[in-house]
């Protein structure tokens, strides 16, 4: 009885946040009505595309209202644009976190059964979200973890598969190489779910330079599909023995081999425990250095680039004390381990 109607939206850009391609831009932005700050994602019309065509993706946010994704706060167009607008989180994406410090097994396990929370709603949904990394995984003012950006999410057929051939080449998972129909099921999104747990683990500057030997995509694209890359021996000591074989397990080469379900893997890591969870990492220039604080008790142990340790532990009420059994000219990794689970 009613036809549509548009009304009008008022926002005011205050500064370029990021790039999505060559025809997307997002700002962080003023919305006059709301009196808020808001994320403004600006997507240009192509010629021979119409503008339903760019509001999937808002479509898809709306569809998967879950505490662990990204909402939408509206979507609109002109005659040449169409901008979809979100919260503005200022804390940024978990790269973000990631790049100003090694996050803690205990953060990596929180921020991991968050963003697999919502990407389980997502598949219930019928989606394959094809584009998770640590850059679309936002953290709230709540410290929670929020799956975003669904600009590449594809609908499942009724067999669970969907066709996408816009891939992010850094997560390409094995099965994609060789695939000429660019077909996927689910199991696309445990592999990325897997890899972006592996750099939580790792770090971004181990990562980088895992995939920076690889100078030739067919030779990324051999050592990904017979499990070589990424490395899995790269973890540092302290990651525990249950979380590397769950993010392993996602990683297998053989979609038959990964978990099905992201409950599945938030399962696997419901019962790791215990105070190596809280040991904080650096590695720099071939230096080593663990520093851990619970109940006020500090402990640290740092390794130099020769393999030489010194060890310490003290409280907020004592003098620092060495660990003289932990100060070795040439430690092992078992020594230092032991040292870490003490």
């Amino acid at each position: 009885m009613f036809a549509y109607q548009k009304a009008q939206v008022s926002f005011k850009k205050l500064k370029e946040i990021g790039q999505e391609g060559r025809n997307s831009k997002v700002y962080l932005a003023h919305d006059q009505n709301l009196d808020a700050e808001i994320v403004i994602k600006e997507i240009e019309i192509k010629d021979g595309f119409s503008s339903k065509d760019y509001f999937k993706e808002a479509q898809a946010l709306y569809k998967s209202t879950h505490p662990n994704i990204v909402q939408i706060c509206y979507a609109c167009e002109d005659d040449k644009k169409v901008y979809v607008a979100s919260p503005f989180y200022s804390n940024g994406s978990l790269k973000k976190r990631m790049a100003h410090k090694r996050l803690t097994v205990r953060e990596i396990i929180r921020y991991s059964t968050h963003f697999l929370n919502g990407l389980h709603n997502v598949h219930s949904k019928g989606l394959i979200h094809f584009d998770i990394k640590p850059d679309n995984v936002l953290i709230s003012d709540r410290n929670e973890a929020l799956l975003a950006d669904f600009g590449q999410a594809k609908p499942m057929n009724i067999e669970g598969l969907a066709h996408q051939p816009m891939l992010y080449a850094k997560q390409l998972p094995p099965e994609y190489f060789g695939n000429d129909k660019f077909v996927f099921d689910n199991r696309f999104d445990i592999y990325q779910a897997g890899l972006t747990m592996y750099r939580m683990c790792v770090g971004d500057k181990e990562f980088d330079r895992q995939h920076s030997k690889y100078k030739a995509w067919p030779e990324l694209g051999r050592d990904i599909r017979v499990g070589n890359f990424p490395d899995r021996k790269a973890y540092p000591l302290h990651i525990p023995k249950k979380l590397k074989t769950v993010i392993n397990k996602c990683l297998k080469p053989n979609p038959g081999d990964r978990f099905d379900s992201p409950v599945e893997i938030v399962n696997g890591l419901a019962d790791i425990d215990g105070t190596i969870l809280d040991w904080e990492y650096i590695a720099e220039k071939g230096n080593r250095i663990w520093r851990q604080e619970v109940n006020g008790i500090v402990k640290m142990i740092e390794v130099c680039s020769q393999g030489t340790s010194k060890a310490y532990k003290h409280n907020a009420k004592s003098a620092v004390r060495r660990a003289t059994d932990f100060c070795i000219a040439d430690i092992e990794d078992k020594k230092i381990v032991e040292f870490l689970e003490k």
